[in-house]
């Protein structure tokens, strides 16, 4: 029998999950209690908002659903089924940005409400970028069914972001199974198994590719819903990483420690004493994140130098550029062209 591990710390997924899951495993007209009953749930529970169950027992469920339906390959079609609906807020967010590349920053910042086992890593060197799904313990490895899951789901919903068909590669951390050839075409490119990540490589211009439900206003509504839910939640994390998570917004800018602070309901003092307890400054962690997007957004050269200027809270670049300077002993344009 195929298995699955995809259980961690913070073990959780959403209902919604299950309810794809449903979905897939009523196509071999198998009732759905016969499913649902070994691990006590019913189908009010699934739909209550915010309900999630615990990845092990997620796990189980596939693993009887793998056994009900006889199908190993049960992780490609219920990716197939994944909305970003699925995600809640978050996808809510993804869904009314720009374009598909800010769709991204958002899951990339928010893909950790409220579980912390698994982190959306998206990187750029020239005109290549690679979008993988990194473990932050390797005790809980993500295992075939739920990479295909994830997978899958990623090439699902980008797909109906854009309303286009998306190229690239495809990678995953196992061997490959026997079933898999039935599913490839399911991938929006070749399949690399064994590879060291599970995710995807493809051409930067995808990130481009505009939203067909774009909306400028309702996306600002949604960022700051994520971040209440963020601070709501905190997701296992220290105070430092929440905060990291929440003082910078890709549209937004910086957001003041008052601003913070209300996020995570405790009161501006009571935030710079408990980052105090943890080694860190206000001031200093807004500097070393002003130095990280500096770096990561002139690499992406999607923005100039005064936009990056601008959106790091400079008053004008040339104090942008003698920041940037100090941090790397180099100047914003002289960076650009080394990363070309």
């Amino acid at each position: 029998m195929t298995t699955i591990s995809i259980v961690s710390s913070q073990p959780t997924v959403p209902g919604t999950y299950v309810l794809l899951l449903m979905d897939v495993v009523e196509r071999w007209d198998i009732p759905v209690a016969e499913l649902l009953s070994a691990e006590g749930l019913a189908i009010e529970d699934l739909l209550r908002s915010g309900f999630r169950l615990p990845r092990a027992s997620f796990a189980r469920l596939i693993e009887r659903a793998i056994l009900l339906t006889g199908e190993p390959g049960i992780g490609f079609l219920m990716g197939l089924q994944m909305k970003v609906s699925c995600h809640g807020v978050i996808g809510q967010a993804a869904m009314v940005a720009n374009t598909l590349g800010e769709a991204l920053d958002i899951a990339k910042a928010y893909f950790s409400v409220p579980s912390s086992d698994l982190e959306l890593c998206l990187d750029q060197e020239g005109d290549r970028v690679r979008l993988s799904l990194t473990e932050r313990d390797e005790r809980y490895r993500l295992g075939e069914v739920g990479a295909m899951f994830l997978l899958t789901g990623f090439v699902s919903m980008a797909t109906v972001l854009t309303g286009n068909s998306l190229k690239g590669q495809g990678f995953v951390r196992f061997p490959k199974p026997s079933y898999t050839d039935r599913f490839a075409h399911l991938i929006f490119g070749p399949l690399t198994f064994d590879g060291g990540f599970n995710g995807f490589v493809f051409d930067s211009s995808i990130l481009d590719y505009p939203l067909v439900m774009a909306d400028p206003v309702a996306a600002r509504i949604a960022r700051e819903q994520c971040k209440e839910e963020l601070g709501r939640l905190g997701g296992g994390r220290s105070l430092v990483q929440q905060v990291r998570d929440l003082v910078f917004d890709e549209e937004l800018g910086f957001a003041s420690m008052d601003e913070v602070a209300e996020k995570l309901n405790v009161t501006p003092r009571t935030l710079q004493r408990r980052l105090q307890a943890e080694g860190m400054v206000f001031r200093e962690l807004v500097e070393s994140i002003r130095e990280h997007h500096a770096r990561r957004l002139l690499a992406l050269r999607q923005k100039s130098i005064g936009q990056i200027s601008d959106l790091l809270g400079y008053s004008d670049v040339t104090n942008f550029s003698r920041a940037f300077r100090r941090w790397t002993g180099t100047s914003p344009r002289d960076y650009i062209c080394t990363h070309s």
